[in-house]
């Protein structure tokens, strides 16, 4: 317990210092994301959150005992990510080497580091569904990428991706601690450290307006690619594990808007990575919810979501019981935010309108 605490300051004080350091080194090299297109903030910001995450978490995790989050394999492929998302963040790559890089990522996650899905439990009734070598290869890499754009879609509100991400982490160190992992749920508290000292820099508040930063490309990608590599430590191999439907619980919001946006671009026979403005902040702010208000609405729903996996497994339910009410809550939350006036309705005027904020 004292080497976590230790580790969780450690990261925090780390990611905090990067920050500070990084900021002007970001003005000196064109870093910064400006105003324009789609993007209506003011002045140019630096985008060094993803990197100084990376700095300090990584520190932290080298100070807890060994795991396979300190290992050649993920330090390298999370590496790579980062790398890759400075890169985009600074001469906007196309999609597709994005994608490139992101499936070498999980490459490496497969085969260094040895962490792949074998199983998905019994999410469509008692059989079992497992898979072969080939099968769990190409699944694990579809999954890792998957929620490396899922958090990279979700990045379009001062602070809202970083927040889901410090939520997802919560959950998963709640429900690794329930299986007596200690391990993951001490790696979980010290990224989760990490991203609370970034969020100083990025929450839509008034008091950080004079020096906050942005994660970009190489902060949101970073944070859905540990998240992946959390949810397939807790839910597979042997020993206690967490039913691998029971994680997407953890991270339901993200998955949610990522597997709707992809159907509705392909419906309108749209590119998957080409933008648009119809993200589940975008319909709030269009019901008339200012950006702290809409930012509160998804928080608050994505921790609902995550308590709901908690309850999920500590009651035990049905695999296929758990899988039909997460595709529910998801049926439910896209119907929601297209008459997000429902919520303007119900949600008190003060968290309507708190604040002006900028988007991304």
């Amino acid at each position: 317990m004292i080497s976590v605490i230790g580790a969780a300051v450690a990261s925090f004080f780390a990611t905090l210092l990067a920050m500070a350091a990084l900021r002007p080194v970001a003005v000196a090299v064109e870093l910064v994301d400006k105003p324009g297109g789609r993007k209506t903030h003011h002045g140019d910001i630096p985008v060094v959150g993803g990197l100084a995450m990376f700095m300090g978490c990584t520190f932290a995790i080298g100070l807890l005992p060994p795991s396979a989050f300190f290992s050649a394999g993920l330090i390298s492929a999370a590496t790579l990510v980062v790398l890759v998302g400075l890169l985009d963040d600074r001469f906007e790559l196309s999609p597709y080497a994005r994608l490139t890089a992101h499936v070498v990522a999980a490459t490496l996650v497969l085969t260094v580091s040895k962490l792949s899905i074998t199983t998905l439990g019994n999410p469509f009734g008692d059989q079992e569904v497992a898979f072969g070598p080939l099968a769990s290869a190409g699944f694990t890499c579809v999954a890792v990428v998957g929620a490396i754009n899922a958090f990279n879609m979700l990045d379009g509100m001062d602070g809202l991706a970083g927040t889901m991400a410090f939520v997802s982490l919560i959950g998963i160190a709640i429900l690794s601690g329930m299986i007596g992992d200690l391990t993951t749920a001490s790696v979980s508290v010290v990224i989760c450290s990490g991203v609370a000292a970034f969020l100083i820099f990025n929450i839509p508040a008034s008091f950080n307006r004079r020096f906050r930063c942005f994660m970009g490309d190489a902060g949101s990608t970073l944070l859905g690619f540990l998240l992946a590599c959390l949810c397939i430590v807790i839910s597979q191999g042997e020993g206690v594990k967490v039913s691998p439907t029971t994680t997407l619980w953890m991270v339901a919001l993200p998955l949610y808007e990522l597997l709707w946006t992809t159907i509705r671009r392909l419906l309108r026979g749209q590119s998957p990575f080409r933008p648009d403005r119809a993200h589940f902040h975008h319909k709030l702010l269009e019901a008339g919810f200012g950006v702290r208000g809409a930012f509160f609405v998804l928080i608050f729903l994505g921790a609902i979501l995550a308590s709901a996996g908690l309850l999920v497994h500590s009651f035990e339910l049905d695999n296929a019981l758990g899988f039909a009410l997460w595709l529910l809550s998801g049926l439910g939350m896209v119907v929601l935010m297209h008459h997000a006036e429902v919520l303007w309705r119900v949600v008190p005027d003060r968290f309507r309108r708190t604040g002006v904020a900028e988007v991304l």
